[in-house]
């Protein structure tokens, strides 16, 4: 039996997972929110245009991901990526004849990830986990982690129209139905193997495109290396930015007459700029840029010079 989510019924929403409690109410219609423990998922580039290709190559970019198991797979793309998402329909159809909801009460299932509003805060699910985003990515965490989590309600969820079908077997076919599901799997082998080498070549070209962008951009073999090193950049980015803008504003300062600047260092952390000519006093009125804008500086008398230092 195919079960068609139909996103447009009014319908309650729920987040669905093994350790998130739910009460059921047998005469209400819901839109499922499945939990990031119910599913795969991978944040991809791939060298096509059309989502239809992007799910033929689904079962091979998971292919030395996932367990044991038999899986559907579902696409959609986010900015310049996509994201794929791998789950199994028995276990989902097990969970929510666990937690009491009937087939005919789904109008809609769909993932956390598209589901959860505020994916920069973190919601406790249960005692000991919270659902949060990391790196782009929705995903379950210990609750130890976060100190400012709240119990996740309904209003953080979203029903979203990226929806997900379901399909279960409980019926003996018929002949008829038999022959034509032997014909649609002719056509399948047909197609498959006039595709095989096909989707071979598409493999071996992601592969060699991952080898050649790792190698040229001397990347690391994880993310989570991958993702400090562009932190540590992005940080060096900023500081460096700063020290643009700080110098800038010093070499436009509106000096009085007699009043110049004798250097300018940078330690690293700090950059001091050294003035002749100021009197003491007028230091604010130099600097009222500075001020203006709300840029914390320490300034102090050195042998009549005026010292200012920024921090970065």
């Amino acid at each position: 039996m195919i079960l068609f989510l139909k996103f447009r019924q009014k319908a309650k929403t729920v987040f669905l997972d093994k350790e998130y409690s739910i009460t059921v109410d047998p005469a209400q219609k819901y839109h499922i929110v499945l939990s990031p423990s119910l599913y795969w998922i991978k944040k991809v580039s791939l060298p096509v245009k059309y989502l239809h290709e992007v799910n033929k190559l689904a079962p091979t970019l998971f292919e030395e991901t996932l367990p044991e198991g038999k899986y559907n797979y579902y696409a959609y793309k986010e900015g310049d990526e996509y994201l794929i998402f791998a789950y199994e329909d028995a276990k989902l159809l097990a969970l929510l004849s666990e937690k009491g909801i009937a087939l005919h009460q789904v109008v809609g299932i769909s993932f956390a990830q598209s589901s959860l509003k505020e994916r920069n805060k973190a919601f406790l699910i249960n005692e000991k986990q919270v659902i949060t985003e990391q790196n782009g990515i929705v995903v379950v965490l210990p609750a130890s982690w976060f100190k400012d989590a709240r119990k996740l309600q309904e209003s953080d969820l979203v029903a979203s129209s990226k929806t997900i079908r379901l399909e279960q077997f409980s019926h003996i076919v018929d002949k008829k139905t038999l022959y034509q599901i032997v014909f649609l799997l002719f056509l399948f082998i047909v197609a498959i193997s006039v595709e095989y080498f096909y989707f071979l070549q598409q493999k071996e070209r992601i592969e060699s495109e991952k080898s050649r962008l790792f190698q040229v951009y001397k990347l690391k073999p994880t993310l989570m290396q991958n993702s400090a090193i562009l932190q540590s950049y992005k940080r060096r980015d900023a500081k460096e930015q700063k020290l643009r803008a700080y110098m800038i504003d010093f070499l436009k300062t509106d000096l009085a007459k007699g009043e110049k600047i004798l250097s300018i260092t940078y330690d690293g952390n700090k950059l001091i700029v050294l003035f002749s000519g100021v009197k003491r006093g007028e230091e604010k009125a130099l600097l009222s840029s500075f001020y203006r804008k709300k840029i914390p500086i320490e300034t102090k008398f050195q042998s009549d010079n005026l010292v200012v230092e920024v921090a970065l």
